[in-house]
C-alpha cells in the first residue's frame, strides 16, 4: 500500500469531525430542509453522521477498484436518497451540498499536502483527485437516480389514489350505489374508473348503480366508449345502470358525434332518481 495514500486516508478520517463542522457552516437557513442551519438538533446530528460516512466512503475509494467503489457507494446512496426524499430537502439543495463537499474535500487534501513531511508530488495529487472525483461523480449519479425514482413512484401512487378517490362508488342503500364522475376523463383515468367501479360494486353487493355525469364537461367518442364499456361490464356482473346529469352541451356534442345513448336508461335529475329509489325502499320496508 502506498504510504502517502495511507497517510492521506488517515488524515481524512482523523479530520472527520472538523470536516463535518466546516461543511455545516456552509449551509444556509432553509426552514424545513434537513440541510438548514436551523434544523432540529437530532436532524443535524443525523446529517453530520451521514457526511462523516460520505467522507469515509470517498477516502475508502483511494484503495478500491472501480467495482468495489461502486458497490459500497450504491448501497449508501440508496439509503440516503430515501432519507432525503422523506424530508423537505430538494434535489437542488443536495446538489449544492455536494458541491460544498467536493470543494471542502479538495481543501483538506491541499492542507494535507502542505502539512505532511512526506514528499507529495503533482503526480500523487493528480492520482488522489482523479480517484476521489470519480467516486464523487458516482455518488451524485446514483443518488440522483435513486432520489428521482422515489419521487416518481410517490407521484404515481398519489395519482392512482387521486383517480380512485375521484371515482368512488357511494352506497345509498343495500342495493343502490352512486358513482359521481367529475372532471375530464382520459384513457388512464377511464381505465381506473372501470376497474375501481367494478370492484367496488362487487364488494358492496349493489344491484343498481347511478352514474352521475353532471361534473363531466366534455364527452368525446373515447369517453362514450369507456362509459358503454363500463355499463356492459356492470351488466355482466348483474348491476343495472342509470345515467343522470348529462349536461346540455354534452348532449349536443354526443348528438354531433353520433353517440347513441338510446339503449341506456337516462334521467335528467339525480335527485329524482334518488327520490324514486327512496320511495321504493320505503314501500318495501312497509310491506
Amino acid at each position: 500500500m502506498d504510504i502517502k495514500t495511507k497517510d492521506l486516508y488517515d488524515y481524512l478520517i482523523e479530520k472527520t469531525p472538523l470536516f463535518t463542522q466546516e461543511w455545516l457552516k456552509l449551509q444556509e437557513i432553509r426552514t424545513g430542509s434537513h440541510y438548514s442551519l436551523d434544523a432540529p438538533p437530532e436532524v443535524t446530528e443525523k446529517i453530520k453522521e451521514q457526511i462523516g460516512k460520505y467522507l469515509e466512503l470517498i477516502a475508502d475509494s483511494l484503495f478500491q477498484t472501480e467495482e468495489e467503489m461502486k458497490k459500497s457507494i450504491s448501497d449508501w446512496t440508496a439509503q440516503t436518497a430515501s432519507h432525503r426524499a422523506t424530508s423537505d430537502t430538494s434535489l437542488t439543495e443536495v446538489t449544492r451540498g455536494g458541491g460544498h463537499f467536493r470543494r471542502l474535500l479538495m481543501g483538506f487534501v491541499e492542507r494535507f499536502a502542505e502539512q505532511t513531511d512526506l514528499d507529495v508530488t503533482i503526480k500523487d495529487l493528480m492520482y488522489w483527485i482523479q480517484k476521489m472525483n470519480t467516486a464523487l461523480d458516482y455518488v451524485m449519479e446514483t443518488f440522483t437516480d435513486n432520489f428521482l425514482n422515489i419521487l416518481l413512484d410517490r407521484l404515481s401512487s398519489q395519482s392512482n389514489l387521486i383517480n380512485e378517490l375521484s371515482a368512488p362508488v357511494i352506497t345509498l342503500t343495500d342495493n343502490v350505489g352512486l358513482l359521481p364522475i367529475i372532471g375530464d376523463i382520459d384513457t388512464t383515468r377511464a381505465k381506473s374508473i372501470l376497474e375501481t367501479t367494478l370492484q367496488q360494486s362487487t364488494d358492496s353487493g349493489i344491484s343498481y348503480l347511478i352514474i352521475d355525469l353532471s361534473g363531466v364537461v366534455m364527452v368525446d367518442t373515447m369517453v362514450a366508449q369507456q362509459i358503454f364499456q363500463l355499463i356492459e361490464s356492470l351488466t355482466l356482473i348483474g348491476v343495472q345502470t342509470i345515467l343522470t346529469g348529462i349536461r346540455p352541451e354534452v348532449a349536443m356534442t354526443a348528438v354531433q358525434l353520433g353517440i347513441d345513448f338510446s339503449e341506456i336508461q337516462t334521467e335528467n335529475s339525480l335527485q329524482r332518481v334518488i327520490l324514486t329509489f327512496a320511495k321504493k325502499l320505503d314501500r318495501d320496508l312497509n310491506t
